[in-house]
């Protein structure tokens, strides 16, 4: 351990922290009662000054690693050694402060040997009722850290699946900021505003709309389908800005599920993983089918694409599909599932979860 961390680390034990205040407090009375003239008091003062630094150094330099060495040990074994080890400091602490005192004369008419026995008993004294106090109220303070952990850590576990949950909507959110897709979008809105100023106005809008549907999905658990379809449909006309007539879409909606509510962005995710993986490869671009059903008490949302097809298996940890995935388990557990397959030429990923009809 460096210095440093060893200043910082005496610095916050209850040892270090007492022994500084005594020694404040005596050095503050020992001024005052010099200048009022109280030489007696005076000189008892300074002496509980010096006792108070030497037995704050020693005390502060050996408890911490004394509380380490004495991990894991039985209870009688431990306090018989903080005892014993108390009990050395009280005697090198008394020969080290008496020594300080001869040598600065604060008591003249007292050699050595006399100011050593005659402190000895009240240093003894002091040091192990402090010792054991601190002792008893450092095991009681462990405790209660120890149950306030295991409190914690059972409140965490109540809260898992939302804190997944939520940190999957975050990711999400992430991947709607990513700088590939605010710069292109940018840029096509650059090059609109000299050719079609109105459609980079409705451009901005829907950039802003989709922020700001990105950001509130953060804190909710479900969103109505039409309001998930109106983001699908920003989201898509914003990146027909850079394709152009190379992507094409349609969006088949049930009437029996535009009454349901869905995870937020969770059609976002399967249009922008086709985007990304069939669509922008290819110099042909591609198309997209994006449909809404209820079946037999299920929602399915499902988005096909005329690409090559992938396997859900290869979806990248933390990203996506798999964040999407994880978002499911996490709301509906093996109610809801994620299935990739291939129909009509092209690939599908489907969403099957329980309905959740709207407020």
């Amino acid at each position: 351990m460096s210095l440093s961390n060893t200043l910082r680390a005496l610095t916050h034990t209850h040892w270090f922290r007492i022994g500084t205040a005594s020694v404040l407090a005596a050095g503050v009375l020992t001024a005052l009662f010099a200048l009022a003239g109280h030489s007696d008091i005076s000189i008892t003062l300074q002496s509980a000054l010096v006792h108070a630094a030497a037995m704050t150094t020693l005390v502060s330099l050996t408890v911490p690693w004394l509380r380490t060495a004495l991990e894991g040990r039985p209870a009688p074994v431990r306090w018989a050694t903080k005892i014993a080890v108390l009990l050395a400091l009280a005697l090198a602490g008394t020969a080290l402060a008496c020594g300080a005192i001869t040598l600065l004369g604060v008591r003249p008419t007292e050699p050595f040997a006399v100011c050593y026995r005659h402190d000895l008993s009240l240093c003894v004294l002091i040091t192990l009722t402090l010792g054991i106090s601190m002792g008893l109220y450092d095991a009681q303070r462990r405790r209660l850290d120890a149950v306030t952990a295991a409190l914690r850590d059972r409140e965490l576990e109540h809260e898992r699946a939302r804190k997944t949950m939520l940190e999957a909507q975050l990711a999400a959110l992430e991947a709607r900021l990513q700088p590939h897709f605010m710069f292109n979008t940018l840029n096509a809105i650059s090059a609109l505003i000299q050719e079609d100023p109105d459609e980079a106005e409705r451009t901005v809008e829907r950039l802003a709309a989709l922020l700001r549907f990105s950001l509130d999905a953060t804190g909710r658990g479900l969103v109505p389908l039409p309001h998930e379809l109106k983001i699908v449909t920003d989201y898509l006309e914003i990146e027909r800005t850079r394709f152009a007539e190379r992507l094409t879409y349609t969006i088949d909606v049930d009437p029996e599920a535009s009454g349901v509510e869905v995870p937020p962005l969770a059609i976002q995710t399967l249009v922008e993983n086709s985007i990304k993986h069939a669509i922008a490869p290819r110099p042909s671009g591609g198309r997209l089918r994006i449909a809404a059903s209820v079946v037999d008490a299920r929602v399915m949302l499902s988005v096909w694409d005329d690409g090559p097809g992938f396997a859900l298996d290869a979806a990248r940890p933390g990203h996506g599909l798999d964040n999407l995935r994880d978002r499911l388990a996490a709301r509906f557990g093996p109610r809801a599932s994620l299935d990739v397959g291939r129909r009509d030429g092209g690939t599908v990923v489907t969403i099957a979860l329980p309905r959740a009809a709207m407020s």
